[in-house]
Formats: structure tokens, sequence, C-alpha cells
């Protein structure tokens, strides 16, 4: 009996070890993307090239809808919905 009862306990820890660890997998890196709040540095409501790094740096001039040399919260494309559990 005492056997079954550890056995069962220990499944209990893994399962729920497993399942933390899954509900936290944000992606690759295990973070989320910054908002635009966090991009904007400067707080004044649009994002200039000094103020982007990586592929949104790359293809600045790609979102930059208007041509005015910085890209606003709407010229930014949506986030990535994460996929659930299939």
């Amino acid at each position: 009996m005492k056997k079954i009862i550890a056995l069962v306990f220990a499944l209990a820890i893994t399962g729920a070890s497993l399942t933390a660890f899954a509900a936290n997998d944000d992606g690759p890196s295990g973070q989320q993307p910054p908002t635009f709040a966090q991009l904007d540095t400067n707080s004044d409501g649009q994002l200039s090239k000094d103020e982007v790094k990586g592929p949104l740096a790359e293809d600045f001039d790609e979102f930059d809808a208007n041509d005015d040399g910085v890209l606003s919260e709407d010229e930014l494309p949506a986030p990535r919905q994460q996929e659930g559990p299939m």
C-alpha cells in the first residue's frame, strides 16, 4: 500500500511539473516580445529607428507605411497569437 501511495504521489508531482513547464513556454526564448510601450523609450507615442532593434529595425522602412520616418502602433503588425493545445 505504501508503494502505491508513493507511486501516485510521484506521478502527481511529475504531472504538475510538466503542466507548469508547458504553461510557461512563451516561445523559443521563453519570453514574450516587448510591447509598443516598452519599445517607445521616450514615450512620444511613436518608434524611431533608434528605439527599435532586431527584425523590426531591419524591416523598419517596410512597416513605415506613410514614410514619415517613425512607426506608430497602427503601422506595426498584430502580435502573433500563440497556438493552444492540439
